[in-house]
């Protein structure tokens, strides 16, 4: 059996992060994220840094951070591309431009904060605290008729399918290679043509999707019969402390007034 769990992740360490209030953290993710699409470009160098920092200090090195980054490269040199030739600041549309790639930097550099906020905020919130953050939030919405418990609910299921329909993906992968390598596999067959493995390696992950789909159906019918009569109870957490609570405060008030007097859009 190959378990489906396999892999090395990197390990994590306690931090202050980890011990702050669900609700706060589920919060300071939204600010973080606002702050990330309102930063001017020399902000984001310093945000970059920050989150590497952090996520370093969970125990997510920063080797790690490029490796897992490394698949997204080839997109990341088309966002270069398409900016380079469409940023018409500087130059009519078609023509390159170094604003262009500067442009193009800037979005790559948007987009990799945003995406280490959401890193690091996996990183430090298990799925219970996820839930119950997400719950303190909905709570004025209750006396509208949202029950944020189903919402809660919804969260954990749809976050708790997406690990294992990966995890069965690997598996499968990793059985389709062993297979090949084995006498009966057309390993010692192998095409001389140039770009023959890429096109394999495709099939190869085409071919995942059928038996993806028939765990996702057998997962629904499963889930469907173990939370017929299950209901979660409510999950409040309980008040913010008055310290976290000012925090986000500060910071909401003051990425309003960033909006307001236009200083963000002027930096850019």
């Amino acid at each position: 059996m190959i378990n489906g769990a396999s892999g090395h992740a990197a390990g994590l360490k306690p931090t202050l992060l980890g011990t702050s209030h669900a609700a706060a953290r589920a919060g300071g993710l939204v600010l973080a994220l606002v702050t990330c699409m309102m930063a001017p470009p020399a902000g984001l160098g310093v945000l970059a840094f920050l989150l590497a920092w952090a996520l370093a200090w969970t125990g997510l090195s920063v080797g790690r951070q490029f490796v897992a980054l490394r698949p997204w490269l080839p997109i990341a040199l088309l966002v270069i591309v398409v900016h380079t030739f469409t940023t018409t600041a500087a130059a009519p549309l078609g023509h390159p431009s170094v604003a262009g790639v500067l442009a193009g930097g800037a979005a790559l550099l948007r987009l990799a904060c945003s995406i280490g906020c959401l890193g690091l905020y996996l990183r430090v919130t298990p799925l219970d605290d996820l839930v119950t953050g997400a719950g303190w939030w909905l709570q004025p919405f209750r006396r509208f008729g949202f029950r944020s418990e189903d919402f809660g609910l919804m969260l954990a299921v749809a976050l708790g399918t997406a690990p294992t329909v990966l995890r069965e993906g690997r598996r499968i992968e990793a059985v389709v290679t062993m297979r090949r390598a084995g006498p009966s596999g057309s390993a010692g067959t192998r095409s001389r043509l140039p770009g023959a493995a890429f096109f394999r390696r495709l099939l190869d992950r085409a071919r995942l999707v059928v038996p993806l789909l028939e765990t996702l159906i057998r997962r629904a019918e499963a889930l469907t019969l173990s939370l017929r009569r299950r209901r979660p109870g409510r999950q409040d957490g309980g008040p913010v402390p008055p310290l976290q609570m000012a925090v986000l405060l500060l910071w909401a008030a003051g990425l309003i007034w960033w909006a307001v007097t236009g200083t963000g859009e002027g930096a850019r």
